[in-house]
């Protein structure tokens, strides 16, 4: 399935989700949110920077195997 096909999302969400939900409820009187919404931002800073290495891994593997 498509769906599935990016590996590194679905390796990250699960663990950011349960961080950002366990955060919303074991902090008290809704201060949470912020924490839960950077938990939210770091994740997608991981994603976008272990994607962008990847990528750049392999054009240099591309580029030495030409």
């Amino acid at each position: 399935m498509k769906v599935f096909k990016n590996k590194r999302y679905w390796i990250l969400m699960p663990p950011t989700l349960l961080i950002g939900i366990s955060l919303i409820i074991f902090i008290p009187n809704n201060d949470g949110f912020p924490y839960a919404f950077s938990s939210l931002v770091l994740f997608w800073i991981v994603y976008y920077t272990w994607t962008y290495y990847a990528e750049k891994k392999n054009n240099r593997q591309n580029k030495e195997s030409l």
